[in-house]
């Protein structure tokens, strides 16, 4: 299945995720993770989508070191990321490979480091993720818990 350029919240169907849901991927996920073996230093969390499920595998994994890598608007601002060392580990985090193109744009800055990407959720199996809790093979679009707005 290709990605469809025309799946947006605008005009899409939705699938609301909820915070069980997402606990259950969350520890899916790091339990992949556990399997390859590899410890990691730090996790990099991709801004904004990716901060949540960061927190919550760093939780799963016991890594105390989080950081950011600033996405904004879909541009990458490299200028505000801290700088990456050479000698540490790092595994990226976001809410869902989608496009492709935030990871795409992430790539570009870690390809050089020790560094695997991880996504609670990607939209075709067929793409760079190796990690990845649920492959969703549909075109709604998902709506994560911290993205909800309440009005009271």
């Amino acid at each position: 299945m290709e990605y469809n350029p025309q799946i947006s919240e605008e005009n899409s169907p939705k699938e609301y995720c909820t915070w069980y849901e997402i606990e259950v991927l969350v520890e899916k996920l790091a339990r992949a993770i556990r399997e390859l073996g590899k410890k990691y230093d730090v996790i990099l969390a991709i801004t904004n989508g990716g901060i949540i499920p960061a927190r919550l595998v760093a939780r799963e994994l016991d890594i105390n070191h989080i950081q950011f890598i600033p996405i904004r608007n879909k541009k990458l601002h490299i200028k505000d990321m801290l700088p990456l060392i050479e000698s540490r580990t790092y595994l990226i985090v976001d809410d869902i490979y989608d496009t492709g193109d935030t990871f795409t744009k992430v790539f570009g800055v870690v390809k050089g480091f020790n560094s695997d990407f991880a996504f609670l959720m990607t939209r075709y199996k067929d793409n760079n993720s190796k990690l990845s809790a649920k492959v969703l093979n549909h075109e709604k679009w998902i709506v994560f818990p911290w993205e909800k707005k309440r009005y009271y």
